[in-house]
């Protein structure tokens, strides 16, 4: 059914692509023959040239492990630069919710990177939760929409009741190495009742320090989870001496990228 609303808004206003703004075309013919298969080789909202160009970019699979907070492995698909940055920013403020399918696609890469080091089909799928403050404000949790459509395609079980952020918190970008550490201390709290013995996923868009991601991480392990790790659509880079770097250079404990 959700297929049908994509197809149909498709062709009724016609999109551009996010990331060079060139009219998508849509094959109505082949989505009304066979859907499924339609959903499978079509993106709707990412022309052909973009997508691939995004499908070449370097993966990371790292070890985040920031100082008095929990390790886990974080497995990223995209590096956040050029185009990617403008279409999570139209989904995050401008509530382009219709990228969430596209980008789903790279995030399930992620996870089948973190599938080389972890057993995902014994994990819970938990998107990273915002506060229920800034959650009303922009109607929805960009985390938990990309999750909900890896865990469909993954058939991987979701629950977004072992975590709660118990306090609002500035965006992690924007600070520096020990204000990520103070801004997200303390902002979350794990369900013991739910989280008891459970191997966990985390899911974000954005890594940056990965500070928030070990947040959740510590909380719940102290609350009886087994194991943590993360997925996450995005790695951020930084600038240094003029030159461009990968998120290993931030305040993170990284192992080689495995690909």
């Amino acid at each position: 059914m959700q297929a049908f609303l994509d197809v149909m808004s498709l062709a009724l206003c016609q999109e551009k692509c996010r990331a060079c703004r060139e009219d998508l075309k849509i094959d109505l013919v082949g989505f009304l023959s066979s859907p499924k298969h339609w959903k499978q080789v079509n993106r709707s909202t990412l022309c052909n040239s973009c997508f691939f160009k995004l499908e070449l970019e370097p993966s990371s699979l790292r070890i985040v492990n920031n100082q008095g907070m929990a390790p886990l492995i974080v497995a990223s698909r995209l590096p956040y630069a050029g185009p990617l940055k403008k279409i999570i920013y139209h989904l995050k403020y401008d509530d382009d919710r219709l990228v969430v399918e596209d980008l789903s696609l790279f995030l399930s890469q992620a996870l089948q990177d973190l599938g080389k080091m972890v057993r995902v089909n014994d994990c819970i799928l938990v998107p990273v939760p915002l506060h229920w403050k800034r959650k009303i404000k922009r109607g929805f949790n960009q985390a938990e929409l990309l999750a909900n459509r890896v865990a469909y395609r993954h058939d991987i079980r979701i629950d977004t009741r072992l975590l709660a952020r118990t306090r609002p918190t500035a965006t992690q970008h924007q600070l520096g190495k020990e204000d990520r550490k103070l801004n997200v201390e303390g902002a979350f709290q794990a369900q013991r009742k739910y989280a008891e013995g459970a191997h966990v996923i985390l899911v974000d868009d954005l890594l940056t320090s990965g500070a928030t991601l070990s947040s959740c991480a510590s909380t719940l392990t102290d609350n009886g989870a087994l194991s943590v790790s993360a997925i996450t659509l995005a790695y951020a880079q930084v600038s240094k001496g003029g030159k461009t770097e990968k998120v290993r250079n931030l305040e993170t404990t990284s192992i080689e990228k495995l690909d």
